[in-house]
């Protein structure tokens, strides 16, 4: 009777300890994990980009056929620079997402082999348990029964543990299951790792090449002084049409500024004149409060402006009056051109609202921002741009990168100052 009560209580034991097991297993570890589905949705945004990118070279090769412009050809072939590198983006943003979920694999894979190693261990001292009680026999156990209801409960005690005995060596078999499982998931998204930065090497590449191609057509015109003049005239009238939008922004954004100031000087005067008029009267009310009107708030900036590319000084053209080294023409240079690697990071010189963020003749992906007091900076020449219209942005906050869109034949930065409609020369507000 004490061996049926020891053993019971061994088996009840051994129990316990293999249903805590399985909680630790069900019971979920981390939050916040990478799905599959972010990924999906990376994939499906650059599926949509490669659509587009097959448009853009049904059209760079229409331009072609059609024997059309310089500049319209590059600025075709920018766009599909443009694509490219959203492209890039994305695999870099999918690439980011994989080694995170390397992370959570690893993870996963650590838990499963310590899980397999308590299954294993509680096996083995089962398996020892039985090698050592070995003389004790089924056939014996049941034979030593002296009832029918003591059979029965050695029938029953009996079949227990051989359910147990079965759970323990399933539950064994799940955990190395598992341990292999995981071990093919954490090689899966190692390889899709890999592959993707394959893919993002490819598509850099290729982007250099559309850089490439497009700055050739820019340098091509020069067997064609005739065909340059034309282009270049084009470009500046593109140039000024821009200024004049720009001026013309700046002076509303001024006009609703100072509106609204007065608007407020208004309605502080007013409500002093309420108040004065009440304490005469002696009356407990409080003055009635104008109603003012609402109008769009702007970023203003400090006034002292930084340099615009961190990462390079050298500067490839100044500004001001010169003679163009193509046409022989004594040409204005409106702001600087600071040489500097495609992809570099263009910061705002001062803090501002984005008042144009997109595609300009000549300029190719430019972005413009109002600094307040009749101040502008201008962004030209970028291979993407990183804020968009409309948008306050701060001082070295960054807005794009340096490329070679427009009438572009290598990657720079042009960078123009405007005070009051008139261009500066910008290394007097920063150098």
């Amino acid at each position: 009777m004490k061996r049926t009560t020891a053993v019971r209580v061994i088996c009840i034991i051994l129990a316990l300890i293999f249903v805590l097991s399985l909680l630790t297993v069900i019971i979920p570890t981390r939050a916040n994990a990478v799905t599959q589905s972010e990924i999906n949705a990376l994939q499906a945004k650059r599926d949509q980009i490669r659509a587009q990118q097959v448009e853009q070279q049904n059209q760079i090769d229409g331009l072609r056929n059609e024997k059309a412009g310089v500049l319209e050809q590059k600025a075709a072939l920018d766009q599909e620079a443009n694509l490219t590198q959203e492209e890039i983006n994305v695999v870099q943003e999918q690439i980011e997402l994989y080694a995170d979920l390397i992370v959570e694999k690893k993870a996963e894979l650590e838990e499963a082999k310590a899980e397999e190693a308590e299954q294993s261990e509680l096996f083995r001292v089962r398996m020892r348990e039985m090698e050592e009680g070995g003389k004790l026999s089924f056939i014996v156990v049941l034979l030593e029964s002296r009832s029918i209801s003591d059979l029965l409960t050695r029938i029953d005690m009996i079949s227990e543990i051989m359910s147990y005995d079965k759970a323990l060596e399933k539950a064994l078999m799940d955990a190395r299951a598992k341990v292999e499982e995981a071990e093919k998931a954490l090689e899966d998204a190692k390889a899709e790792q890999e592959a993707k930065k394959g893919e993002l090497e490819a598509r850099k590449a290729d982007l250099m090449a559309q850089v490439a191609e497009a700055e050739a057509l820019v340098k091509s015109l020069e067997a064609d002084i005739e065909a340059y003049k034309a282009a270049y005239d084009e470009t500046e009238a593109a140039k000024q049409e821009l200024q004049r939008q720009i001026d013309a922004k700046v002076a509303q954004m001024e006009a609703e500024r100072r509106a609204a100031e007065e608007a407020a000087r208004k309605a502080a005067e007013e409500a002093a004149r309420q108040q004065a008029q009440q304490q005469q009267q002696q009356q407990p009310t409080q003055p009635t409060q104008p109603t003012q009107p609402t109008t769009p708030t702007y970023t203003t900036g400090s006034g002292s402006m930084i340099w615009p590319c961190p990462s390079c000084h050298t500067i490839t053209s100044y500004f001001g009056w010169r003679i163009h080294p193509i046409t022989g023409v004594n040409k204005y240079h409106s702001g600087v051109d600071i040489g500097a690697s495609y992809g570099a990071t263009v910061i705002a010189a001062d803090s501002g609202t984005v008042i144009t963020a997109g595609w300009v003749s000549g300029y190719g992906n430019c972005i413009v921002i109002s600094h307040g007091n009749g101040v502008s900076t201008l962004y030209g020449h970028l291979s993407s741009i990183a804020v968009s219209s409309g948008q306050s942005v701060s001082q070295g906050q960054t807005i794009g990168y340096v490329g070679s869109t427009g009438n572009s034949t290598g990657p720079h930065l042009h960078w123009e100052v405007t005070v009051n409609g008139e261009r500066q020369n910008p290394l007097n507000y920063a150098t």
